[in-house]
């Protein structure tokens, strides 16, 4: 459980940042959402390359000796290891989500709960398909490394999507961070009022947000109301069978043939 000690650590340094509904909690607890998502994915992917760099050779040869396909043997790894995520998810994400003050109401907690996990095995197989290509560690982080700089960029958390310049939009609706972010944003803020901004004068002649709906609409993802979050999380549900299948076409083509 080495994500435990991580999320007891970073849910002391954002203690209780959530328990009141002000506008000084939006930057930290946004900072409390990135780490859940950003985090996850990063450790995940190492953590997928790193296996599969280990495993592909008995893949190989078990494949050649006709013991299995790829896709059976893709479906019983990922089934397995969908299930042994679970505990990982929970100490990454509950520690966080307590300490930090974030509501005790099943519904949003299994929604974030939900994300970590999906992010997770999204990272793994992203993890596994590099790893597929790559001989080491510094192979997986040359890939790793221009990649993140884009998801973490275009996240809505260092840059806000109204000060990305136009050109560069596309890679905010790319960026599977960002869609799990606004996930968490939409789950948290919405019915949610602040309890210190008057709400008496119109938007545009005040400096607060009296709802949480208004500080998604300007700050969060345009399509989120659109979409809704079932929408957001059909996103990075088909983040993860892309993930998957490039798991399948990597190995075919990089592994199978003996080029790696």
């Amino acid at each position: 459980m080495a994500r435990l000690p991580a999320s007891l650590m970073c849910g002391c340094f954002f203690w209780r940042v959530a328990a009141e509904p002000t506008q000084g909690m939006v930057f930290p607890l946004k900072g409390v959402m990135f780490l859940i998502i950003q985090n996850s994915f990063v450790d995940s992917f190492y953590a997928g390359a790193a296996t599969f760099q280990q495993t592909k050779g008995l893949l190989k040869r078990e494949y050649y000796d006709g013991l299995y396909k790829v896709a059976p043997y893709y479906a019983s790894y990922y089934i397995g290891f969908m299930a042994m995520q679970i505990p990982w998810a929970i100490a990454w994400v509950m520690p966080l989500y307590v300490l930090s003050g974030l509501p005790a109401e099943i519904s949003q907690f299994s929604i974030f709960m939900l994300i970590g996990w999906l992010v997770i095995v999204m990272g793994t197989a992203l993890g596994s398909a590099v790893g597929a290509t790559t001989k080491d560690t510094d192979g997986a982080r040359a890939i790793l490394a221009p990649l993140m700089i884009m998801m973490i960029l275009f996240s809505g958390y260092v840059i806000p999507y109204s000060q990305i310049p136009l050109i560069w939009k596309p890679l905010y609706y790319l960026s599977p961070v960002q869609w799990g972010m606004s996930v968490l944003e939409t789950n948290h803020y919405e019915g949610l009022t602040f309890v210190d901004c008057d709400d008496s004068l119109p938007l545009a002649e005040r400096h607060c947000f009296a709802t949480g709906e208004e500080l998604l609409k300007t700050y969060g993802n345009p399509l989120a109301f659109s979409v809704g979050k079932s929408g957001m999380l059909a996103v990075l549900a088909t983040y993860l069978g892309l993930f998957l299948s490039l798991n399948t076409q990597v190995i075919k083509r990089s592994v199978l043939d003996g080029r790696v």
